[in-house]
């Protein structure tokens, strides 16, 4: 019975995708990421140009930065010398999202929650073996969407890169790296309360807005390279003891995405009751730059998730969906991405339990 359960799942469930399916996907990801940025560089790029001027201008000294220019006061050695300009503008972008109430914060927790599940998956698989090209190097993506935006890095070079990359969800990894991806998917939560809470004309909200803007949280899994997942060997031990901490890291992020989800919900509810067309005034078709760029973020990114998730099952793309309302984008992805991480782990089990009956 375990055999051919074996096989049965092999065939719908590990089957290796036509090269056509594979080029339609990682073709549709990639459109639906150069649309979003020409989108986000159309609405920001006249905003954003007086900005950059300003911070990239070397004759102005930090500490008269403000008084010279009239923006907002950054701390340029969260950059690390190369993203200097970057803290600077995304410090005064993250300024004009907390003066922008409440849609600042609902476009901004938007983008926080469907990115949510993506830092464990992306450095899982960066380190699932037999995996190769771009993904693994979680490091370089995540300063990619420091700098483009990760609505833009996700579905333009993440999935196409994915989608031909060799890796299978189910081939185990680390417990430290998985551990690694949930730990390091909650600062930007805690960033972010700061960023919407803190005085913003405090040392905290300046570091909380740098960190947010810097390279800082995407080097921190430089170490990860020193990870042994890469070697590790698919066998049934590994692969239950690897999906077991998954899937309890997937539960432990939906329920932190559903809350932060239902408190952005609770914003809206408290601002606007039932008055949608007041939201959708706030947020696209009167909102600010800034806000509208993060309207257009959460929106491709969680479609981004969807084509990662459709790649391995249209259903389950469409079960995320049709969760996501209630449970919130992230949440839904969670725990659909937690199904298919199990699918394919009892798939690779049944495959080595046969391999032993044979």
């Amino acid at each position: 019975k375990a055999l051919s359960s074996s096989l049965r799942l092999d065939t719908i469930i590990m089957s290796k995708p036509t090269d056509y399916r594979r080029l339609g996907h990682a073709v549709l990801s990639f459109t639906i990421g150069v649309w979003a940025f020409v989108k986000v560089n159309s609405i920001s790029g006249p905003a954003f140009e007086p900005i950059l001027a300003a911070c990239g201008n070397s004759d102005i000294a930090i500490e008269n930065f403000p008084q010279e220019t009239g923006y907002h006061s950054y701390v340029p050695e969260l950059g690390l010398g190369a993203f200097k300009i970057l803290v600077c503008l995304i410090t005064q972008f993250l300024l004009e999202l907390r003066e922008t109430y409440p849609a600042g914060l609902i476009v901004w927790g938007g983008v926080v929650v469907v990115a949510l599940p993506l830092n464990l998956l992306v450095t899982a698989t960066a380190g699932r073996k037999g995996a190769s090209g771009p993904v693994i190097y979680p490091t370089v993506i995540g300063l990619l969407f420091q700098l483009l935006g990760i609505s833009v890095i996700f579905p333009m070079v993440y999935n196409p890169s994915y989608y031909y990359s060799g890796c299978r969800l189910g081939v185990p990894v680390t417990n430290l790296r998985i551990l690694f991806g949930v730990v390091m998917s909650l600062p930007v939560t805690i960033l972010t309360y700061f960023v919407f809470a803190a005085p913003t004309d405090g040392k905290i909200w300046e570091v909380s807005a740098g960190i947010l803007g810097g390279p800082i949280l995407a080097m921190v899994g430089l170490p990860m390279w020193l990870d042994r997942s890469p070697t590790l060997e698919v066998t049934h031990e590994n692969v239950k003891r690897s999906n077991d901490l998954i899937q309890k890291s997937y539960n432990i992020l939906a329920a932190v995405s559903f809350v932060f989800y239902a408190c952005l919900m609770a914003v809206v509810y408290q601002t606007y009751g039932f008055a949608f067309n007041e939201v959708w005034r706030d947020i696209w078709t009167e909102a600010g730059a800034s806000v509208a760029f993060m309207t257009i973020d959460t929106g491709v990114l969680f479609a981004g998730v969807l084509l990662f998730i459709a790649y391995h099952n249209e259903w389950k793309a469409i079960k995320a969906l049709s969760m996501a309302p209630l449970l919130g984008p992230g949440a839904a992805c969670c725990l659909v991405l937690k199904e298919l991480e199990n699918e394919w782990s009892l798939a690779l089990m049944l495959t080595e339990e046969g391999k032993k009956d044979a």
